[in-house]
């Protein structure tokens, strides 16, 4: 198993930390098809939620498109790939979270990354980002249209 990031740690005392370490390790360690695996950490209860940097990135630039029927037709990608870039977040809550973000939240984090040209553009998700180039024009002209997403900033260069 790889190592966790800091980031699923934060905002936790070092009892906490030890317990969602186990919670990690276990929930990781079942399939994606077993429902007990997608049960909720006891160490999310009474923490803060905080936004990721790609999820305020996409509410800067597109405030009024939350859904993912709303992504697809503000970018143009396929609202399967989308939807696929979308569950595969809901699956990977299961191995690592930060704290008190729901499987949801996880979901349409993953979402905003993969349209932004985040990490999972470029890592996890880049088979469906090939697919949806070649099936769709208007998402290859999205993601050529966008050079890269600026961390630092937290906006769009173009």
């Amino acid at each position: 198993m790889p190592p966790t990031p800091a980031k699923y740690y934060k905002g936790l005392s070092k009892k906490q930390q030890t317990r969602r370490m186990k919670e990690i390790k276990k929930f990781g360690s079942k399939g994606w098809k077993d429902p007990s695996a997608y049960v909720g950490f006891k160490t999310d209860v009474g923490v803060k939620t905080r936004k990721s940097s790609y999820t305020k990135s996409w509410n800067k630039l597109f405030p009024n498109a939350k859904s993912l029927e709303e992504k697809a037709k503000a970018t143009g990608v396929p609202l399967k790939y989308i939807k696929e870039s979308y569950n595969r977040g809901m699956a990977a809550w299961r191995t690592g979270h930060r704290p008190s973000a729901t499987q949801q939240q996880w979901g349409y984090a993953r979402t905003s990354s993969f349209l932004l040209k985040g990490k999972t553009y470029h890592t996890a998700d880049s088979d469906l980002v090939k697919k949806a180039k070649a099936e769709s024009k208007s998402a290859k002209k999205w993601w050529d249209s966008l050079n890269s997403f600026n961390k630092r900033r937290h906006n769009i260069i173009e």
